[in-house]
């Protein structure tokens, strides 16, 4: 799009411009004011009463032709305590209903086994509404349908409650397909329900039959008493079951342990009796002989020890101190003998008499016998030593054996002791299922019912659905918001203008002037501009005066051009006005009809049709005045008609502002022709008048763009055909205690409007 800088262009033709246009702020013409709001509901309110009609008569018709349901509703009590004789532990035999249990119970009753039990109970395979294979209809004796239910009498007095025997006699259903369907009905048909921590459960059935309704409603309350029973029955005798079948394992597997023992103990040789125990005993005498061996081991090995170093160090003579024996003592007193009979054989006959050598021999045979036996001693000392050597040897072995046997008995030992901590364990358990078996017994013990009914189903009156009262003002509440969704659509799906913000939003200028629909203000086949004349102070009159006067006030130039998007939006009306009203108050003003036709202003003026050549202008030699077409009527306007030529624009529009004071140019529709873009920058000011819900904002935009490409100086617009015309504004005090209250909400008036900038 192009566009250009206006204050650049009112620089550039500041020769003959008052002055450059101040700015306008912007405007958003997505806002809405109360009057826009009037006029949305006004447009569309011929679419919003049909939706609204439409959808509250089909709203109608589907609400009486739906099938009527009724309600009923029955009140099971819980019990505070839930007993539970087959609990293992011994707290939760006896628990206190909490909110969880509730829910659970609630949980149950919706369960699709308990569901399937009350299908069964109540031979619901044989209700239509249930089971959609049947027939709608069924010929059925409803007596004999419900034979066994309750008849209202019976309501009242209470229902049969069918005993655990003759529920168990009833068979199941043959087609478990179509059985499961009837359950998934039923499940959608029941509904349960508590109120806070209440003990009490009401349970809702829904029916098409209420007499059906309030007995299925009875049936399933009593129904879950007898089945929640029976479950804690069935739970028992389960339990004592299994008890039974785990004693009679415990006590095969007590005896198989005692047998295992039994074995073990003689395959091990183990006593029972530490007394009896002859390994015992043995490794223990074994002990005390090997110590002693050890010992005498010890004595003998020291004793040769000591004998062979005191040989080695001290010779034979000390032997005697380490080594004892009578044949060592008579060799030893032998040899003191012969010493003292040598020493006195010496020292009576000299040391080499043959006496004394004969007793020195018999020294050194008595030595050499003591020395063989000396030897012979130390030999049995070591023999002893080596003997205790090869004994304690011997002990040690056998206390080594002994030993490991008595590791093996310990090992064995502790086996033994774990089969019996084993034996002992299967024993205490056999016990306490004994124990237990004891106290349970369901076939002596009857198992109560933790919960009763309290309040009897009430054959229900009226239907809980459909409910017209409901169910008719939701339909026309949400017609009513269809409409406005379909009447928000086709407004934004709606291209065209209808509000002077939007106007502005797109001109990007002012909107000096909206005009309503005046067509209720004037006499039979009167135009607008016969009633400028008819009456100076008519709402058109004052409404062409307050175009003048803000032309005036703001701009002043002489030469303003009237353009629009297309035809029929009020151009020329407006156009003859404000040439009409500014002669009414002593303006020369002239009328430049570029759109001669039977719509253009000379006709509307009635003025006769007088084409001329704007040449004759351009030569600057003609009176205009003389050559222009009047109106027949006072004010007696002027008004020229021609085509747009190619002489030369400015001194044509300069010899008319010498002869005029306003020079009003009606120029053709944007869409029928070009002139109005070529012929506005030749021009002072461009007002571009708009039809609100005629001028497309497509069109209005692309007028906007061409015109800013042409370097026209649009000074505002005009908004025509902007609502209703009312002498006094709808709900006017209202609509000023609003503006008071409310300084910046901007209320609409359907009356005039000029804008200014």
């Amino acid at each position: 799009m192009l566009t250009y800088d206006r204050e650049f262009e009112a620089d550039e033709r500041s020769s003959r411009r008052l002055g450059p246009t101040p700015p306008v702020s912007s405007r958003d013409a997505s806002s809405y004011e109360l009057a826009a709001l009037f006029d949305f509901f006004r447009r569309h309110v011929r679419l919003i009463l049909i939706a609204v009609l439409v959808g509250t008569l089909i709203a109608t018709i589907v609400t009486f032709s739906l099938t009527k349901i009724y309600t009923a509703s029955s009140t099971l009590v819980f019990d505070r305590n839930d007993i539970r004789p087959y609990e293992a532990v011994v707290e939760l035999q006896k628990q206190e209903r909490d909110k969880s249990a509730m829910e659970t119970e609630m949980d149950l009753i919706m369960s699709r086994e308990f569901l399937g039990f009350v299908v069964d109970d109540l031979n619901l395979m044989d209700d239509p509404y249930f089971n959609t294979k049947l027939p709608p209809e069924i010929t059925q004796d409803e007596s004999s349908f419900w034979s066994w239910r309750w008849s209202p009498r019976r309501a009242q007095a209470g229902p049969r409650r069918p005993t655990n025997a003759q529920a168990a006699q009833r068979p199941p259903s043959a087609d478990p397909v179509n059985r499961d369907r009837v359950i998934t009905r039923l499940s959608a048909a029941i509904s349960a329900d508590r109120k806070g921590d209440s003990l009490a459960m009401t349970i809702y059935v829904q029916h098409p039959r209420a007499l059906y309704a309030a007995e299925i409603a009875n049936g399933v309350a009593a129904n879950y008493v007898i089945w929640s029973t029976r479950m804690k029955e069935l739970a028992a005798h389960a339990t004592v079951d299994a008890l039974r079948t785990q004693a009679q394992d415990l006590v095969l597997s007590i005896t198989k342990k005692e047998r295992d023992i039994a074995e073990f103990t003689t395959r091990s040789d183990l006593t029972f009796d530490p007394r009896d125990d002859v390994l015992r005993a043995r490794t223990e005498q074994l002990n005390q002989q090997f110590t002693l061996a050890r010992v005498d081991e010890a004595g003998a090995w020291a004793k040769y020890n000591e004998a062979k170093n005191v040989l080695s160090m001290t010779g034979i003579d000390s032997a005697g101190r380490v080594m004892t024996s009578e044949l060592l003592g008579s060799l030893r007193t032998e040899q003191g003998r012969l010493e003292r009979s040598r020493a006195q054989l010496a020292s009576k006959f000299g040391k080499n008499h043959p006496q004394v050598i004969e007793v020195d021999a018999e020294l050194g045979s008595n030595r050499q016998v003591i020395e063989g036996e000396i030897n012979r001693i130390l030999q049995e000392l070591e023999n002893d030593a080596k003997v205790a050597t090869v004994r304690v040897q011997k002990f040690q072995e056998e206390v080594g054996r002994l030993q490991k046997q008595m590791q093996d008995r310990n090992l064995d030992e502790i086996r033994r002791r774990e089969l019996d901590r084993d034996l002992l364990t299967e024993q205490k358990r056999y016990d306490a299922v004994v124990l237990r078996l004891g106290t349970l017994d369901p076939e002596k013990d009857e198992i109560k019912a933790t919960a009763r009914i309290a309040s009897f189903a009430e054959i229900p009156i009226d239907p809980s659905f459909p409910r017209p009262s409901l169910l008719i003002p939701i339909g026309g509440l949400a017609s009513l918001l269809l409409g406005l969704v379909g009447a928000i659509a086709v407004e934004v799906a709606d291209g065209r203008v209808r509000t002077a913000r939007a106007v502005e939003a797109i001109v990007n200028q002012p909107n000096y002037l909206s005009i309503p629909d005046l067509s209720a203000t004037l006499k039979p086949d009167q135009t607008l501009y016969r009633s400028i004349l008819a009456d100076p102070r008519s709402p058109f009159a004052r409404s062409m005066r307050s175009l003048c006067l803000g032309w005036k006030s703001q701009d002043a130039s002489k030469v303003v051009m009237f353009c629009s998007p297309s035809a029929n939006e009020g151009k020329t009306t407006c156009a003859v006005g404000m040439a009409t009203v500014a002669a009414l108050n002593g303006l020369r003003s002239v009328i430049l009809d570029m759109d001669p036709g039977p719509t253009g202003a000379t006709t509307m003026i009635g003025a006769p049709q007088r084409p001329f050549n704007l040449d004759l202008v351009a030569d600057g030699a003609t009176d205009l005045t003389s050559i222009s077409a009047q109106a027949p009527d006072f004010p007696f306007v002027h008004v020229l008609t021609s085509r747009l030529t190619l002489q030369d624009q400015e001194h044509i529009f300069g010899e008319l502002r010498r002869h005029f004071d306003l020079i009003v140019v009606d120029t053709p529709a944007a869409d029928h022709d070009d002139d109005a873009i070529w012929l506005a920058s030749h021009v002072d000011a461009v007002f571009i008048v708009a039809a609100a819900d005629r001028t497309n904002e497509k069109d209005l935009l692309d007028l906007v763009e061409r015109l800013t490409t042409s370097r026209a100086r649009i000074i505002g617009s005009i908004l025509n055909f902007a609502g209703v015309y009312r002498p006094t504004p709808i709900s006017k005090t209202a609509l000023e205690w609003l503006r008071n209250k409310f300084g910046a909400w901007r209320t609409g008036n359907f009356g005039l409007q000029v804008r200014r900038s």
